[in-house]
């Protein structure tokens, strides 16, 4: 029996193993589509990995000092975590009164331990793994802000759609803002707070905060899905056929494994996700409580105005009189137990876990969150380090944070808070767009509007909302700029003018974000480095001669500046630098008239300098003269090698941030503007200028004015600052 003629079908479903009902459309749609998912894929990954490339050369490449809190506050405490309590890290006040949560320096701590763990593995020397323990809580922390950015530009995606002008220019403005390049990789708290926010909101179930609708899709569980997620759910129907055999292999295993991996993560997962890391970010900083109540309150309450019209006594007369009132409104009942039951399960987790390991850190039970409200709230010590205006936010936060984008930030707010009538470009512009974008634009209102009640304020308390104008700033961006670039536009000088505008933004922002980071302050760190050098020149490595004593065990550094002027142990790193520094410490459980009167140990210095030497560390080391002979010289080398005046050092007790009686130490560091002083202070004494550094053209503070110098006992010569634009 003769076999019944091949036709272009069945050899088409012949060739793929599918039934004759799949047709060769269909499968070439699946291919398609599965092509498409590797490139999105692909782009996610290489966007991903350039901004991690991208941030690790921006963290490696910051020399500038900024805030004592990326080193006091974070590092420091991981530092005596990772290596001991004998490690000569600086624990502030902040820390012994159990005011901060453990969680961040634990991060870090665990980079101190890898950093060592490999340093032992290479057998570097010790300059060698010195320096790979200052550059690796860099590195960590410029993987958070790669996270940062990559998930700023996934929001970007959710409001804006996929591959919009808007999305891509929501990315360029988060990689390009100076501040960002200025602050993200340094590790601060506010930093890990920033990241754990916007990641958490691209988790968050925004299709919650708009008026259920009866054509609504609502998952097994009776929640209204998402639009990724209905998404995933119409092209898993379309895919049906992939349950065939021999179809295109590489297209079928890679749109199911992506589509597998989708469908696992429902929206209570996804949702779970976002309530963790929201909790972690306030466990960091409580105030951040303050953007995710701001949320909560549009996924389940709504301000409903009704109106009705009264009679007045008067004949003739009525007033139409509005009635505001909060209702349930727009989440549904389900929607809203299941907000409230997720944030219970995940507050408590996360409560739990930032116990256990505050338990761990400060050896007894703790709740830092509350202390932290406690100090800072009730007994007002954040006045201590300084009062703003409560215009501060407005008049200089967020000019610091946008710089050259302040205008498109504040535009972005504007038409997000009251949309325009016409319909943007973009092509995502929904009720759902709308009520995100009006969302943020809120929260960016109301966040530094309850801020603006306390009366310390600093512009990183606001840094979580950074990506939130990014998103809104995109849209007014593009409107003004895509004429000027796009090649689908004809020319003009209307447009020429345009694209000089941008450029000239542009070389703004990486003017700002060189001066910041290079110029600005750099005598804190490369000080740091010097002394470190120092230590491996002369306490490390000083070949044996029998014309010279051993290399002494330790060595001494004393820092006559404002408390927390430098880093310390994170920088200082080798043990057998033994440093003392003027403290700052507030008036903690003082009396209103005590509090008043109260004087830290660096404001004690700057308001009598030479009664506080005196009186804190006694008489210089003198200057021992030569004798006349050429042996009396010669011995008197042999004392200037091994350090005049050890025998007259006083013995101290206040070594790494602890008050009390101090030592004259063989460095003596301290700011150009005490120089003066000093010399007067120091006359006849062992000490000579052996190294200055550059540090800024000017400050605020005059205690900071000038360059950085270090005086020292050891005979060396001078390192004079250099000129040019930089250093």
């Amino acid at each position: 029996m003769s076999s019944p003629p091949t036709t272009p079908m069945s050899q088409a479903s012949t060739r793929f193993g599918l039934d004759s009902s799949i047709s060769l459309d269909d499968v070439k749609g699946l291919q398609r589509r599965a092509v498409e998912r590797v490139k999105q894929a692909s782009t996610s990954q290489d966007i991903f990995l350039f901004l991690v490339a991208f941030r690790i050369l921006n963290a490696l490449s910051i020399k500038t000092f900024f805030q004592p809190d990326e080193y006091f506050q974070s590092l420091e405490p991981a530092w005596q975590i990772a290596f001991g309590a004998d490690s000569g890290a600086w624990i502030t006040w902040e820390w012994r009164n159990h005011l901060r949560s453990a969680i961040h320096p634990a991060i870090f701590a665990a980079v101190y331990w890898l950093a060592a763990c490999l340093s032992w593995v290479l057998r570097l020397s010790p300059s060698y793994r010195a320096d790979l323990l200052v550059a690796a809580p860099k590195v960590a922390q410029a993987v958070f802000a790669a996270l940062g950015d990559y998930y700023t530009w996934k929001l970007g995606e959710r409001v804006y759609g996929a591959g919009s002008n808007e999305t891509w220019v929501t990315l360029a403005l988060a990689v390009c803002n100076p501040w960002q390049w200025f602050c993200s990789t340094r590790t601060l708290s506010n930093g890990l707070e920033t990241t754990f926010t916007i990641v958490a909101l691209n988790f968050w179930p925004w299709q919650w905060s708009i008026d259920p609708e009866e054509d609504d899709e609502v998952d097994e569980d009776g929640l209204r899905k998402s639009e990724d997620q209905k998404t995933v759910d119409h092209k898993s129907e379309n895919s049906k056929s992939e349950d065939k055999d021999e179809v295109d292999e590489m297209a079928k295993s890679v749109f199911s494994f992506w589509d597998r991996i989708k469908q696992s993560i429902d929206w209570q997962s996804r949702l779970r996700c976002c309530l963790l890391l929201a909790a972690l970010a306030c466990i960091l900083r409580p105030t951040n409580v303050l953007i995710w109540m701001s949320f909560a309150c549009f996924a389940v309450l709504r301000i409903v105005t009704l109106g009705k019209m009264l009679s007045l006594p008067v004949e003739g007369m009525q007033i139409w009189l509005h009635i505001s009132s909060l209702s349930l409104l727009p989440a549904t009942k389900k929607e809203r137990l299941t907000l409230l039951r997720e944030v219970t399960l995940c507050g408590s987790l996360v409560l739990l876990l930032s116990t256990l390991i505050d338990r761990l850190y400060y050896q007894q039970w703790t709740f830092p969150p509350f202390r932290f409200l406690y100090f800072n709230i009730a007994q007002s010590l954040a006045i201590f380090y300084g009062r703003n205006d409560w215009h501060y936010y407005i008049s200089q936060g967020y000019p610091l944070l946008l710089t050259t984008l302040l205008p498109f930030g504040a535009i972005g707010i504007y038409q997000s808070l009251f949309p325009p009538d016409f319909s943007p470009q973009y092509s995502n512009y929904s009720p759902l767009t709308r009520a995100v974008k009006c969302q943020l634009a809120t929260t960016t209102i109301l966040v530094p509007f309850v801020l603006s009640f306390i009366s310390h304020k600093e512009v990183r308390f606001i840094y979580p909302l950074l990506p939130l104008l990014h998103v809104l700033a995109a849209a007014p961006f593009t409107t003004f700029f895509l004429p000027a670039v796009s090649p689908a536009i004809p020319r003009s000088s209307q447009f020429t003018l345009k694209r000089i505008l941008l450029g000239m933004l542009l070389l703004v922002n990486i003017g700002i974000a060189i001066l910041t980071t290079t110029s600005h302050q750099t005598a804190p760190l490369t000080v740091m480095t010097y002394l470190r050098g120092q230590h491996s020149k002369h306490y490390l490595n000083q070949p044996p001669s029998e014309l010279l004593p051993p290399a002494p065990s330790t060595m001494t550094v004393g820092f006559l500046m404002p408390c927390h002027s430098t880093p310390w142990r994170s920088h200082l790193v080798h043990p057998s630098i033994k440093a003392w520094a003027l403290t700052c410490e507030p008036p903690v459980n003082f009396n209103v008239s005590a509090r008043a009167s109260y004087l830290d140990e660096a404001d004690q210095f700057y308001a009598n300098p030479k009664k506080f030497l005196a009186k804190t560390l006694g008489v210089p080391p003198p200057s021992k003269k030569r004798l006349g002979s050429w042996f009396g010289w010669f011995g008197d080398r042999k004392k200037v090698k091994g350090g005049f005046g050890r025998g007259d050092m006083i013995e101290a007790d206040a070594w790494d941030g602890r008050e009390g009686r101090k030592t004259w130490p063989e460095y003596l560091v301290f700011f150009e503007q005490m120089e003066p002083t000093m010399r007067d202070v120091l006359k006849g004494s062992a000490y000579r200028d052996c190294w200055r550094g550059w540090n800024s053209w000017g400050h605020d503070d005059w205690r900071r004015k000038g360059d950085v110098i270090v005086w020292c006992l050891r005979k060396q010569g001078v390192k004079r600052k250099r000129k040019g634009f930089f250093w």
